[in-house]
Parts: C-alpha cells; sequence; structure tokens
C-alpha cells in the first residue's frame, strides 16, 4: 500500500506559537465527567425479586426467588428486599439476583455459596438424604408447580400473566407472557416426551407424601433446632403453591375451577405440611411487615 508520504512527499509539522499553547491539549482529557448513568452502590445487601406476592404479601411468588429469599432470612442475614420484576437487569439475565455492598453481585448458586462462606454454616443433618429430598422437590413438585401456574388456562391467564407482566403495557405483556410459557413447556419436557397432566399430578402426590412422612410432628426437616437450605426449599415450592388466590369470580365452568386447584388441594390433604408452611411464613414473612 503506498504512504502518503510516499506519494506527496514529507508532510511538513507545523509548530503552534506559544500564544496557543491552549490548542496542545497537553492535559487530556481536560476534565472527566462521571458517567450519566453510573448505578449506585448499594449502602445495604439488596436482593432483587419477583414481587411482590400475591395479596401483596413480603414473600416473592416466584419460587427460586423465594428460595433464596428464605434462605437469606433463615441465615439471618440482614438484607434488603426490591421488587423489580425486570430479569433483564439481571446480569445473568434472571432473577434473584443480590447486590452488596462490596459491589459484588451474585445469582441464586452464588448467593448460596457467598452465604455458606461468611457465615461458616454448620453442614447439615443427614446432608445426603437433604439432597434427595431438595432433588426430589425440585424435579416432580416444581414440575407440578410450573404446569399449574402456566398451563393451567384459569391460573395462566388469571394470575400468572399478571403477576409476571402485569406491569408490562399491552400487547408487550402478552407476547412476553407466550415466550414465558414457551419456556416452561420447553424445561417440562426436558426429561419427558409429552406433557400429561395426571402424570405430573401423581408425581406431585407422591412427592407430598413422602415429605409429610418425613416431616411427621416435627417444627422443621430432619429434626434441624432451626430451618436451614432444605427448608427453604421446601416451604418455597409449598408457600407458592398454597398462596395461589383461588378463582372465584368470572364465568368459568366449574370443571376449569377444579382444574386450577388441582394442586393446592394435593398440598392440603397434608395437615402437618399446611401447618409447617403457615408457621415458617408467620415467623419469618409476616412478621418483617
Amino acid at each position: 500500500m503506498t504512504t502518503p508520504s510516499a506519494r506527496f512527499g514529507e508532510l511538513p509539522s507545523l509548530e503552534l506559537p506559544a500564544c496557543l499553547d491552549f490548542l496542545k491539549l497537553k492535559s487530556f482529557p481536560l476534565k472527566v465527567f462521571p458517567a450519566v448513568n453510573e448505578p449506585e452502590r448499594p449502602v445495604d445487601d439488596t436482593l432483587f425479586i419477583y414481587g411482590p406476592g400475591y395479596r401483596n404479601s413480603e414473600a416473592s411468588f416466584d419460587v427460586d426467588c423465594l428460595i433464596i429469599q428464605m434462605y437469606l432470612a433463615f441465615c439471618g442475614i440482614e438484607h434488603k428486599v426490591y421488587n423489580i420484576n425486570a430479569p433483564e437487569a439481571s446480569p445473568s439475565g434472571q432473577l434473584p439476583f443480590l447486590a452488596t455492598v462490596s459491589g459484588a453481585i451474585y445469582d441464586s448458586p452464588q448467593t448460596i455459596n457467598w452465604v455458606k462462606e461468611t457465615r461458616k454454616l454448620e453442614k447439615e443433618s443427614d446432608n445426603e438424604q437433604a439432597k434427595a429430598f431438595i432433588a426430589l422437590v425440585q424435579n416432580k413438585l416444581k414440575s407440578a408447580l410450573l404446569f399449574s401456574m402456566w398451563m393451567e388456562p384459569l391460573n395462566a391467564t388469571e394470575i400468572t400473566h399478571k403477576a409476571y407482566f402485569g406491569h408490562v403495557t399491552s400487547p408487550v405483556n402478552k407476547v412476553l407472557a407466550f415466550q414465558k410459557q414457551n419456556q416452561v413447556v420447553q424445561s417440562l419436557l426436558t426429561d419427558r416426551d409429552i406433557l400429561v397432566r395426571e402424570e405430573i399430578y401423581q408425581d406431585a402426590a407422591q412427592t407430598l407424601e413422602a415429605l409429610s412422612v418425613k416431616l411427621g410432628d416435627q417444627a422443621y426437616f430432619f429434626n434441624a433446632s432451626e430451618p436451614t437450605f432444605v427448608d427453604a426449599v421446601i416451604f418455597s415450592h409449598l408457600h407458592c403453591i398454597l398462596s395461589m388466590p383461588k378463582i372465584v369470580d368470572g364465568q368459568f365452568t366449574e370443571e376449569e375451577k377444579r382444574q386450577a386447584s388441582t394442586l393446592s388441594k394435593l398440598v392440603r390433604k397434608h395437615d402437618n405440611l399446611v401447618k409447617y408452611a403457615k408457621t415458617i411464613f408467620d415467623g419469618y414473612i409476616r412478621q418483617t411487615k
């Protein structure tokens, strides 16, 4: 490639007179202004979640958010809760996330590790059993919860879509709800070829029976003196199921209403699970209001 100097000879260098030294910009930039939209560092550790819960409850209506919310509460970690309902604000694109006063931002797994490292928590009793029950709940009971929220027509249109996207203007809210519903369907199809309503609820019924037997008359799972992470997982699923509003108004058939409440009725068959969920809610959510 031919250079400018080869074509036109050496370019002359211009020397500015002393009176124009200020144009040489020896110190550049001349002044640095702060970023217009630079976020302020939080003065308190803050958990960003979907919320508020149904009936303006402090507990998130989203089970993944509620698990982290309850775990922080169980571990006695002082923090604020901010209902953001905008997963795109999270670095991971998902809620919840924890923003700490140190400037660190953690997603759910990172938050759990951060809690364990900073609080030097003792290992849960029956650790392997606890892991097994957590896996059971997150595989079977969560599938039923997602199916009930997103696939039961009344719950989806009258409750779930409004909870997640009620703050978004129409018709964008409908588009977002449709996209979210497709994501849920794909997640439910991860370990099955088709979605069979009866099978999903049957798995949930068996899981609830196992939980009820394991809990017995204990205050917390595995006879712990205080709630642990396994309680955060189990309580969050039970609460999200039990707290969904019952649909009584509107021109809906009795069959539609029955289907919408199927999962809640499965939980309510077990008095100890209902009592367990209420006790934790009263002790860790209601008292904070």
